[in-house]
């Protein structure tokens, strides 16, 4: 097997691939018309003598980053919530947007309008949910701006799930929420300890039957199950339970598997109990291929992240409900990292913000970053920024790299995928690394 991660090409060579890939590396010419030469040249994995892979990875970063005909906003109805995870790592306070900032991000977009091909909602919090007829009213409104510029747009939704009904999910289709992201961290023993209500009571029924809601709707849904070392064991059991609900083989239902992760003093408290990226690459292939197996999920593939994080674009915002302007989901509801105000929003006075200036500095192919000479680089292109601009934010209070999990698992996940794809019976582990 070959991969290569700037072409995104996955390669089976049997052995007279094989050979005539040696043959290649050693200055055979390349053949056109033969069927080996052209897939190897497709997927670069033979290149030209003088193409400089680096610089034309860095030329596609660049121009998806700066790039200024689509926009990405994350907006915050409410930073308030009703839940007490222990691993949030954000300050939640009672809140609700009001109409002064409402009416600015409206007057913002129809200003951008004619300038744009597409704009994108991220609908976060807190618990969005809280606060549903903001999203409504300025849901519409975007709509409403969209059709008379020609501009496409859509939205997605960040939501614990709980508050979640017939009447949510309706608006939700009317208003081109397209993505919904929901939260179950292992079966009702595993996830009622650290996923519970304010009061302590427990979430998951009701979560696990609103997730009913959507059967049958245009609107897909990632069943997130955040991991560590506390709910490890809870996820196999989590995934049946699901399989055993009827929520399996439903196109418009995935799960996928995130590590809980200590990025900011209100996350440090379960430090102790995160996985390295190390450990977790370990476990994510299998938790992926039972997954597949009960039809709950696809063994994940990896896929060029160009333009990096939108933290790092100038005109990508995280919305507060009071109008602050953050550049990070992690620093919500943190003031000492907002950048400006919506309500005197300025790009010029913006860009004077030393906050500002950290996350627009930030660079992957910076010489003194490992990333820049990462075989991965296009893969997760640096990982997260927070952790390399702001690394007084991390636990040891240093620079702490986001490597994709691919590094440690692409063997076992490759293998798995090839065996998917060929029918074939699996390869012992043994043999795979």
């Amino acid at each position: 097997m070959a991969y290569n991660s700037l072409s995104n090409g996955l390669a089976v060579l049997d052995e007279e691939g094989r050979a005539r890939y040696a043959a290649l590396v050693e200055g055979t010419q390349p053949q056109l018309d033969h069927p080996v030469d052209r897939g190897l040249l497709e997927g670069r994995f033979i290149i030209p003598e003088k193409f400089n892979e680096l610089a034309y990875l860095k030329t596609l970063h660049l121009r998806d980053r700066y790039a200024t005909d689509n926009w990405n906003l994350t907006i915050c109805p409410t930073i308030d919530c009703n839940f007490g995870c222990d691993y949030c790592f954000q300050l939640h306070q009672k809140s609700r947007m009001g109409q002064p900032v409402q009416a600015k991000l409206l007057e913002l977009f129809a200003q951008k309008a004619p300038h744009l091909s597409r704009f994108d909602v991220t609908w976060f919090g807190g618990e969005p949910a809280l606060a549903w007829d903001v999203v409504q009213k300025l849901s519409q409104g975007f709509l409403d701006i969209a059709r008379n510029h020609g501009v496409e747009y859509g939205a997605s939704l960040v939501t614990n799930g709980y508050l979640l009904d017939e009447e949510k999910v309706a608006d939700m289709i009317s208003h081109r929420i397209h993505l919904v992201q929901i939260t179950l961290d292992g079966d009702v023993a595993y996830h009622d300890q650290r996923r519970h209500l304010l009061s302590g009571e427990g979430t998951f029924e009701q979560i696990l039957a609103n997730l009913h809601l959507f059967r049958d709707q245009p609107i897909f849904v990632q069943i997130r199950i955040n991991v560590d070392a506390r709910n490890r064991e809870g996820v196999p059991v989590l995934l049946k339970r699901l399989a055993e609900e009827g929520l399996a083989h439903l196109e418009n239902i995935r799960v996928y598997f995130a590590p809980v992760t200590s990025t900011t003093p209100p996350s440090h408290g379960v430090n102790g109990f995160c996985f390295t990226p190390k450990d977790f690459a370990q476990l994510e292939p299998e938790y992926f291929s039972l997954a597949e197996s009960l039809g709950l999920g696809t063994i994940p593939y990896p896929s060029l992240q160009l333009g990096g994080c939108i933290a790092t674009r100038p005109e990508g915002f995280v919305v507060e409900p009071d109008g602050s302007l953050q550049k990070c989901w992690d620093t919500v509801g943190q003031p000492e990292y907002a950048v400006g105000n919506i309500l005197e929003y300025d790009p010029s006075r913006i860009a004077e913000n030393p906050i500002y200036q950290r996350w627009m500095s930030w660079d992957p192919f910076a010489k003194d970053l490992a990333c820049s000479s990462c075989s991965w680089l296009p893969t997760c292109m640096g990982g997260c920024p927070l952790r390399v601009a702001f690394p007084e934010t991390m636990p040891e209070g240093k620079l702490e790299l986001e490597c994709t999990t691919f590094k440690w698992n692409w063997k076992r996940t490759f293998t798995l995928l090839a065996e998917r794809a060929n029918g074939a019976e699996p390869i012992p582990r043994s043999c795979t690394g």
